[in-house]
């Protein structure tokens, strides 16, 4: 393995260590090169999920392409997209895949199963 693929790895995974499980979404700031959406975005979900804890299942890295496929859980504590909270845990999974340069994200791109935690935190759902 490459220097620059265990460099890109390592950026991927602070994502996940620091800036989620530390509840740090400023980090957003040094990890990616347009911040500002990534940041709204962690802290916002933060509030509503502010014990989520992802774990990092495995990254691959080739050149300067990483991707990491996560598992996520947490405690809906407050609203999240017009859902009341709920007090329920939570768990959802997905797949983070980034182009890195220089140290920074300068692409990325993450599909997760929303559709799978709004079953879980809409009270109306037949299976709550």
């Amino acid at each position: 393995m490459s220097e620059l693929t265990d460099r890109n790895k390592a950026v991927m995974r602070r994502i996940y260590d620091e800036m989620w499980n530390e509840s740090n979404p400023a980090l957003a700031k040094e990890l990616f090169l347009h911040p500002e959406g990534v940041e709204k975005f962690v802290s916002g979900f933060l509030q509503s999920f502010p014990d989520l804890q992802h774990t990092v299942i495995e990254i691959i890295a080739e050149g300067d392409q990483v991707a990491a496929h996560f598992a996520s859980s947490g405690t809906h504590s407050g609203e999240w997209m017009g859902y009341a909270a709920t007090g329920k845990s939570i768990h959802y999974s997905g797949v983070t895949w980034a182009r890195i340069a220089d140290g920074k994200i300068i692409e990325h791109d993450t599909c997760w199963d929303q559709a799978g935690l709004i079953e879980q935190v809409d009270t109306n759902h037949p299976e709550n």
